[in-house]
């Protein structure tokens, strides 16, 4: 059962990535370009410490 939450987690967590992306892309300023990229990689990091470790 805990292998089926962590999926589950991990999924969330690369959707989360992605929205962070697509913010980075529709951001006018560079502070939010800024912030937004870097929430993204720490998502992606996340979800794929999730998935591997």
């Amino acid at each position: 059962m805990l292998g089926t939450e962590l999926n589950v987690v991990a999924f969330l967590e690369l959707i989360l990535a992605v929205y962070s992306m697509a913010l980075v892309f529709n951001s006018d300023k560079k502070v939010f370009k800024i912030v937004h990229a870097v929430l993204g990689v720490m998502w992606a990091v996340m979800a794929l410490l999730n998935m591997f470790a």
